[in-house]
């Protein structure tokens, strides 16, 4: 049996107001508003939710579901106490009906969405126990009311205080049943309530403003209710579907695609501009400026980036020889993507790899995005997000539990550590951007993931320490891998992912900084861009009127990454097709450059000024902390380039856009994932823990929007490189 009674629940003025039928023309709305607003403090501190969920059979019922009889469910009772039906009673009492309704539509509103935020850990305790969920059966409609009193049995109510009566309704009075079906299909998870299928003409739910629809991805279906006031991206999101959303659903990335079957909305200005008139025939719109409002019928590109995902799937059995010893699992959250290696702990050697993207791009790309959504509201299901995404990769790379894990080390920036623990991000995006927790974490699996699941449970989790909010464990980790903590000559470390964080420094002393540099070196905030992904171009020559492309995987361009787009304009300064400044010359300034006809890929002038921003921001910042340092570029031994994009950069173009200086191209190594590699030789090192608590101690943080230099480098650079490095 699992208990739950915290749940971060608003009640909804709009739902309140649907339940008494109050319109907003309507001349007593106002009057109703007022009495609401008042009374809500009240009805928080009345209202003590809990929830209980248990496993039992249906022995005594034939209930089917999809043809097939039903012999086990997953009981849950919702209650929120008897004070706030006492309440309610109370002022029906006194002659105030006003307000006991309104506390009567508080309370149902209360418990419906108890009912929905449940859901999630429905689906969880079945995915633990290998159960499929093929729908949920109502009383009376579909099964008697007796299996009240067979969940009341299962959820051992009466130790909360829940009573049950001979006629199988339960007191408190405001408290209600659920039945789960289940089935051996783990792949098929439906806990949600379909209106659309129940005879209660009299729900108050069926008056909320509110339609049914289909979604629709590789093979699979399922259908959602959404509230005709939120977007479809936010539909999607509210239900475990999550789409590519770089700038947060502000309708100017084109990220988030869907295509409409049925049902299809007419387009918006945003649509237009990001659609060919035949593809807004054909269906397809922008799900952040979607707000259906009729029953409709959704399709999502399968695959898009890996990040479609109807469910936090339990991963089927990995077959092959299962691997025998003692592994860990080293891990870097990125803003980006998330990457993960086993590692058999005796040798050292890297067993299995697991990446996949940040489905927490969702909410936006960068870490403002990120943090701007948690302090909205959005941090436990930002913090449920990634959890889903190591739980699957721990999975995977463990064959579902059939190789022994007994340690793993995580490394990430400071904002995804504060998202991944549950901590709150308000102070980190408001001077003097403060974080709650930098130290070193120990965690066991089973605290922070909350789970069940065994190979999970024992696992022992480290969070490698930062140095302040915008230089994070990952830094640390990438100064351990390079061994900074031992060198005499001075070296540089840049790590171009999503954000532009450096670092300078030996043995003795290091200074770091972060740069907004965005996420550009990514494919991210680029009109035709993506992450690196099967199809993205990673490279290209351009000869002429003629495009030669080089893509990821070898097949038909989808997109550019960022190596695509660092290459894309050293090529079209070398052709004259931009200037030193970044202009474009005509007609490409208007119509963008096309790069591929397949898949009509442009590169456009804004995508221009992205790359231009974010080189102009890393080499100010490298500068800055040169200076600050008080060495030259001469007395640098090496400059490490972290990071995936910077592993398949090409150095030479790199510095031909001016990215890094010409004089120091011998000296730049391109080091691919540090923060990953830290992490492994943390799981590897016994002093791992002093090694990087000893890189943080030496460490000191160069905060760029303070420093006159910085700014005055920032603009100097915005340029491109000279024509002598175009070749």
């Amino acid at each position: 049996m699992r208990k739950r009674t915290e749940f971060d629940i608003e009640i909804s003025v709009g739902h309140v107001c649907a339940f008494l039928d109050v319109k907003r023309e309507s001349p007593i709305y106002q009057e109703v508003l007022e009495e609401l607003t008042e009374m809500l403090p009240t009805a928080y501190e009345k209202i003590k939710p809990v929830a209980l969920l248990a496993f039992g059979d249906l022995e005594g019922y034939k209930i089917e579901a999809d043809g097939r009889l039903v012999k086990e469910a997953l009981y849950g009772i919702l209650s929120i106490g008897r004070e706030i039906g006492e309440w309610s009673t109370r002022f029906f009492a006194e002659g105030d009906y006003l307000k006991g309704m309104l506390a009567d539509a508080i309370a149902d509103d209360y418990l419906f969405q108890m009912d929905v935020a449940l859901q999630k850990h429905v689906v969880e305790m079945c995915r633990e126990k290998g159960r499929g969920i093929a729908g949920r059966a109502e009383a009376p409609q579909d099964i008697p009311m007796s299996i009240q009193k067979k969940a009341y049995d299962a959820t051992e109510a009466r130790k909360e205080g829940i009573e049950i009566r001979e006629s199988y309704m339960y007191d408190p009075v405001k408290t209600i049943c659920q039945v789960y079906l289940l089935d051996d299909n783990i792949k098929k998870y439906h806990p949600e309530h379909d209106c659309g299928k129940c005879n209660n003409l009299a729900c108050k739910q069926r008056k909320l403003s509110t339609v049914w629809m289909v979604v629709e991805t590789g093979g699979r279906k399922r259908s959602i209710q959404a509230r005709k006031s939120d977007s479809l991206l936010k539909t999607l999101q509210e239900n475990d579907i999550f789409l590519p959303a770089v700038c947060a659903g502000k309708g100017n990335c084109g990220k988030c695609r869907v295509r409409f079957l049925e049902g299809a909305l007419e387009p918006s200005k945003e649509n237009e501009k990001y659609f060919t008139e035949e593809e807004l025939d054909q269906g397809w719109r922008l799900a952040c400026k979607a707000y259906p409002d009729q029953e409709c019928r959704i399709l999502l590109e399968d695959g898009e980036e890996g990040f479609l995902v109807l469910a936090d799937e339990r991963t089927e059995e990995t077959k092959g020889q299962n691997l025998k010893g003692e592994y860990g699992i080293a891990v870097d959250i990125g803003t980006t993507t998330i990457a993960m290696q086993l590692v058999e702990l005796s040798g050292g050697t890297v067993a299995d790899v697991y990446t996949t993207i940040n489905r927490q791009r969702s909410y936006g790309a960068d870490v403002i995005s990120r943090i701007e959504a948690a302090n909205s509201g959005k941090g436990e299901k930002l913090q449920r997000i990634i959890l889903s995404d190591l739980k699957k990769g721990i999975l995977t790379l463990t064959k579902n539990g059939s190789v022994k894990v007994s340690r793993m080390v995580i490394s990430a920036n400071t904002t995804m550590v504060h998202l991944l623990m549950g901590y709150s991000c308000e102070a980190l995006g408001i001077s003097p951007f403060t974080a709650v927790n930098l130290e070193t974490i120990h965690i066991s699996g089973g605290e922070l993931f909350e789970t069940e699941w065994k190979e999970i449970q024992e696992i022992e989790v480290t969070l490698c320490p930062g140095i302040s909010t915008y230089v994070g464990g990952d830094i640390i980790a990438g100064l351990f891998s390079l061994e900074f903590g031992k060198r005499e000559k001075v070296s540089i470390l840049i790590d171009l992912g999503t954000n532009g964080e450096m670092a300078i420094g030996n043995r003795e002393r290091i200074l770091v900084a972060s740069t907004a540099a965005g996420p550009a070196f990514e494919g991210g905030n680029i009109i035709c861009g993506t992450g690196s992904i099967p199809g993205a171009v990673c490279g290209l020559t351009i000869e002429g009127e003629k495009v030669y492309l080089e893509t990821i995987g070898g097949v038909k361009p989808v997109g550019i990454c960022g190596t695509g787009v660092v290459e894309t304009v050293y090529e079209l300064l070398k052709e004259e097709v931009l200037d030193e400044t970044g202009r474009m010359a005509q007609p490409w300034f208007k119509e963008g450059f096309l790069l591929s006809q397949e898949g009509e890929i442009r590169f456009y002038q804004k995508d221009v000024r992205e790359i231009q921003l974010a080189k102009s921001a890393v080499c100010a910042g490298v500068e800055t902390l040169l200076l600050k340092y008080g060495v030259s570029y001469e007395e640098i031994e090496h400059i490490y380039i972290a990071g995936g994009f910077g592993c398949q950069m090409d150095i030479h173009k790199a510095v031909g856009i001016g990215l890094f200086p010409a004089e120091c191209e011998e000296k730049i190594e391109a080091v691919g994932n540090t923060s990953l590699r830290g992490a492994v030789r943390y799981l590897l090192n016994p002093q791992g823990k002093e090694e990087t608590e000893r890189l943080v101690k030496i460490a000191e943080e160069v905060r760029l929007s303070d420093c006159r230099e910085f700014q005055e480098l920032y603009m100097e650079h915005m340029c491109f490189g000279d024509d002598s490095t175009l070749n």
